[in-house]
C-alpha cells in the first residue's frame, strides 16, 4: 500500500509540473489511445484573463474627424478603456510665402491604476489611407497625462505641395486588467501651442 501511495504522488508531482504557466502543453504521451486532447491542459493560461484586446486594429481605425494643422486650435475627444486606434485628418490651410509646420498633438489621461501610452503615427513624404509603422512625436508623461507632440511639413518657406496627411493615434495598455470604470480620455490638437 505504502508503494501505491508513493507512485500515485510521483504522477501527482510530475503533471503538477508538466511546463512552465501559459505554454500548451502536448498529452499525447499520457494518454495517447484516445487521441482527445484535453481544452484544461491545451488552452492558454495568462491570456484568458487579459481584458485590455480589442478588436480595433490600425487598418480599421476609428475616423475622429479632421484639424488644421497649421491655423486654428480645434480639438477632437475619445474615450475608452481597452486598446483603440483612431485616424485623424489633418490639414494643411496656410499656404502663404513663409511656410508654416503641420502639428498635432495627442493627450492622453489615464487612471493611476491602469498604465497607457499613446503613439502618433504618420507618414511625412506621402499621403497614405492609414499609416501603421513610422511613428512621430516628442513623449512626456507627466503623473497620469501623457502628451505626444508631432510636426512635419514645410520649413522656412513653402514647399508648393500639400503636406495634409492622415495621422493614426494608437492607444495602448500597459498591463492586461482594464475595465469600465478606468477609463482614459484622448484629445487631439491640431496646430498646438
Amino acid at each position: 500500500m505504502r508503494l501505491f501511495g508513493l507512485l500515485c504522488a510521483v504522477v501527482a508531482t510530475a503533471c503538477a509540473s508538466a511546463g512552465p504557466p501559459g505554454e500548451a502543453i502536448d498529452a499525447r504521451g499520457i494518454d495517447s489511445s484516445s487521441g482527445k486532447k484535453d481544452a484544461a491542459i491545451d488552452a492558454p493560461g495568462s491570456d484568458a484573463l487579459n481584458t485590455c484586446p480589442s478588436a480595433m486594429t490600425c487598418a480599421s481605425a476609428m475616423m475622429l474627424g479632421t484639424v488644421s494643422g497649421d491655423s486654428g486650435n480645434m480639438k477632437l475627444s475619445a474615450s475608452g478603456y481597452q486598446a483603440a486606434w483612431f485616424r485623424v485628418r489633418v490639414t494643411e490651410d496656410d499656404h502663404e510665402l513663409l511656410g508654416l509646420t503641420l502639428r498635432v498633438a495627442s493627450k492622453l489621461t489615464f487612471p493611476a491604476a491602469v498604465g497607457f501610452e499613446t503613439y502618433v503615427y504618420v507618414n511625412s513624404g506621402s499621403d497614405v489611407a492609414a499609416e501603421c509603422a513610422i511613428t512621430t512625436g516628442t513623449r512626456t508623461t507627466v503623473g497620469n497625462l501623457q502628451t505626444v507632440k508631432g510636426e512635419w511639413g514645410e520649413g522656412t518657406f513653402s514647399n508648393g505641395s500639400s503636406d495634409s496627411r492622415n495621422v493614426t493615434i494608437e492607444v495602448r495598455p500597459v498591463g492586461s486588467n482594464c475595465s469600465m470604470p478606468q477609463m482614459w480620455q484622448l484629445e487631439v490638437e491640431g496646430n498646438w501651442n
